[in-house]
């Protein structure tokens, strides 16, 4: 806060103080900042390394009695690796900047803001810039050793489903891999119920999301409001839910899933593995080792996608080539 004088002084002590007060707010920053995407995903914390998500494959059936038929047929568990990985960065701060920028002079104005909690207010900018970071990168991040931003940290998870589709365990045939020509303003209406009536019934049977992005969900309102806008029952222009499906598949926008896909499928089969929020990540802040005006904003994590199953039972994707 400003001294006596009007100034703000940041200083290493006050950050470091603020840090431990504020702590387990400050670490949930990053998830506030990923907030539109977590109704729509499992999120799986204290995780350090790989977990195995596994599921039961296979069939059973009974016929007339026979006392020598038996069925061999393959039953197994199919397991799939979570895996997150770590990551760190450092921020240098200069405390300096903060009280001679339009910023800090707009802080000292007034009686009512002399109690502004300014250390408070950079440590939380930053983390919830390193949250939208993430956020952004949650379906396209591709995993590189030594990457130096966020979108090379982790796999995303429209990465982990397009190395499916390349290795043939994701196919039109199996039906969890659609292909659409185009998506536009005349068509998306049929384009998202074609998706959906297409899919795998035994999915077709549970509570689903048809994630899309913001772009998409609005040809598909403006495609519905050509096809009936005269309609009675047609009392609003927002759409979120598939005509027919009898109220089990919602259309969800988001703003970071990429215009050119869609994904069918449950809550529970999208994970984010981290360990934001537990006891083992890592945010502080320290004098800085290569400057003696700097401070540094330290911060290492674990972050990581999956597909819990890409058994078309659970999960389709559409693919838009134009």
């Amino acid at each position: 806060m400003p001294n006596t004088s009007g100034e703000i002084n940041i200083t290493l002590e006050r950050l470091q103080t603020s840090f431990r007060t504020d702590r387990r707010e400050l670490a949930t920053m990053p998830l506030f900042s990923m907030s539109e995407i977590l109704p729509y995903v499992t999120l799986i914390t204290g995780l350090r390394h790989k977990l195995s998500v596994s599921e039961l494959v296979g069939d059973m059936q009974v016929g007339n009695y026979d006392k020598t038929r038996r069925d061999d047929t393959d039953f197994k568990i199919d397991s799939r690796e979570l895996e997150v990985f770590f990551g760190s960065a450092i921020k240098g701060i200069d405390p300096n900047s903060i009280y001679q920028s339009i910023w800090g002079s707009n802080i000292t104005k007034g009686d009512g803001l002399k109690n502004v909690p300014i250390v408070k207010a950079v440590a939380t900018y930053l983390m919830g810039k390193l949250g939208e970071r993430l956020f952004e990168n949650i379906w396209i991040a591709k995993h590189e050793a030594g990457g130096a931003t966020t979108d090379k940290l982790f796999n995303g998870l429209k990465t982990i489903i397009d190395q499916e589709i390349a290795a043939g365990s994701m196919t039109v045939a199996k039906k969890s891999l659609f292909n659409l020509s185009s998506l536009t303003a005349a068509n998306a209406e049929d384009q998202f119920k074609d998706f959906y009536w297409t899919s795998h019934v035994k999915l077709r049977r549970q509570n689903l999301n048809l994630i899309c992005s913001p772009n998409a969900a609005h040809l598909y309102d403006e495609s519905y409001q050509d096809n009936h806008g005269s309609l009675p029952y047609n009392q609003q222009y927002t759409k979120r839910t598939i005509e027919g499906s009898n109220g089990k598949c919602t259309i969800v926008p988001l703003a970071n899933v990429p215009d050119n896909f869609l994904c069918l499928t449950t809550k529970e089969n999208l994970l984010i593995g981290t360990n934001i929020s537990s006891e083992w990540d890592t945010f502080n802040v320290e004098k800085s080792l290569s400057s003696h005006f700097l401070i540094d904003f330290v911060a290492t994590l674990f972050f990581g996608t999956q597909i819990r199953s890409i058994n078309p039972e659970m999960i389709s994707v559409a693919e838009v080539s134009a």
